[in-house]
């Protein structure tokens, strides 16, 4: 069933006790499975990353559709507490992408184009101690020239940098950055230039079983399942080439590593109207054999839902299509069969797998200012980053 209501921000904070930070909500659209519990507001809101009782959300200093560089003095880093349900701690670096990840208790990183914490360190990351939530800082950068995404190996030695394998990047592809001492990342020189990739994701579920996933990559879409038994030397076990997916941006597997869910960022076609369109899904297959992938089903943009035409006439979104709707953020849920996944103006979406064949959609979110970019399963709660609403905070009940 579907509820529409438009909240008032003090009604909020007086029912829910959260931080009088929150901002009014436009009109939201929402399964009654699904209930915003927090937000914290912001512009340029990108990555995820979370450890403990804290969940760090990136921001970049774009205005509202996500395009670079729009708001100069703004970005950085937001730390959340999901005891006392607020925002906690904010690092102010002003940059482009600004995506984080978790390195290592009390220790995350962000990768840039450019920012004003570490001008020195060009396309790189910095290094950035969160052992006080309430004052993190930068421990130390690096230019790497390569940093469209990233994400750390596990175990906190090492992070893979991606330079996104865009039309026109200078950069060398993917690159894996030491980080053993924190204070002194470096390239590790017999690891570079690796395959390119648009984004790299883990799933290390047993020793002989260490699996990397290298989305979008050779500038065709394919995705790459990877051996990363030696992380410093992934070699390429199996292809994934799907005709229907034009380009695929993330690839992550669930928790037990026998599915793995394809998102399809279709920039050349995309549909919020009628949920029919074969572009922008989100499609499962099965790893349990990974020199073998077995396509299962995929899962439409949601019909009916996203899609503002109001987009297309705010400057800062001169690059979008008011119906800009397509599979972009995924998260399996820890758990269970579950994944979630964002739709940019069609908001989130949690999306039952229990039938990979039949993937059904269990609850969802949506909201008139929604441009909603990532999202991340943590503690019993289902978070998301988007490029509008900036931090939202989510319970979904069952999960």
């Amino acid at each position: 069933m579907r509820a529409i209501r438009v909240l008032v921000a003090s009604l909020v904070v007086t029912a829910l006790g959260v931080s009088p930070l929150l901002a009014a909500p436009a009109a939201e659209v929402n399964s009654e499975k699904m209930k915003l519990v927090a937000r914290t507001k912001y512009d340029g809101g990108g990555e995820l990353a979370a450890y403990g009782r804290y969940i760090y959300s990136s921001e970049a200093n774009a205005e509202g559709g996500g395009q670079r560089g729009t708001k100069p003095d703004d970005g950085g880093l937001h730390i959340f507490d999901t005891v006392k349900m607020k925002e906690v701690g904010f690092l102010h670096c002003p940059g482009t992408d600004n995506d984080v990840e978790f390195v290592k208790p009390g220790l995350v990183v962000m990768a840039f184009s450019q920012n004003m914490c570490a001008p020195s360190a060009g396309t790189g990351i910095m290094l950035i101690d969160v052992k006080n939530p309430q004052k993190p800082r930068v421990i130390s950068s690096l230019n790497t020239n390569a940093a469209h995404t990233m994400k750390p190996f596990p175990g906190g030695k090492y992070i893979y940098m991606a330079a996104g394998n865009l039309t026109g990047s200078a950069s060398r592809g993917t690159v894996i950055v030491d980080v053993r001492n924190p204070l002194k990342p470096k390239l590790a020189p017999e690891a570079m230039d690796v395959m390119d990739c648009h984004d790299v994701s883990f799933s290390i579920t047993e020793e002989d079983r260490q699996l990397g996933f290298c989305a979008g990559a050779i500038g065709t879409g394919e995705v790459q399942i990877w051996d990363v038994s030696d992380p410093l030397n992934p070699t390429i076990i199996s292809r994934i080439v799907n005709p229907a997916i034009q380009y695929s941006h993330y690839a992550i597997a669930n928790d037990d590593g026998t599915l793995l869910a394809i998102d399809d960022e279709a920039f050349a076609a995309h549909d919020c109207n009628t949920g029919a369109s074969p572009t922008g899904r989100v499609w499962i297959y099965d790893i349990s054999n990974p020199q073998v992938p077995i396509p299962q089903g995929s899962f439409a943009p949601p019909g009916g839902r996203g899609g503002n035409p109001a987009f297309a006439n705010i400057g800062n979104y001169a690059g979008w299509v008011g119906s800009w709707c397509l599979s972009h953020g995924l998260d399996w849920h820890p758990k269970k069969p579950m994944v979630a996944v964002t739709w940019f103006t069609a908001g989130v979406s949690v999306i039952d797998a229990s039938d990979p064949t039949q993937p059904s959609e269990y609850a969802y979110f949506d909201s008139d200012d929604s441009a909603t970019y990532s999202t991340l399963w943590h503690d019993g709660y289902l978070a998301t980053n988007d490029h509008m609403r900036g931090f939202d905070l989510f319970k979904v009940k069952g999960l």
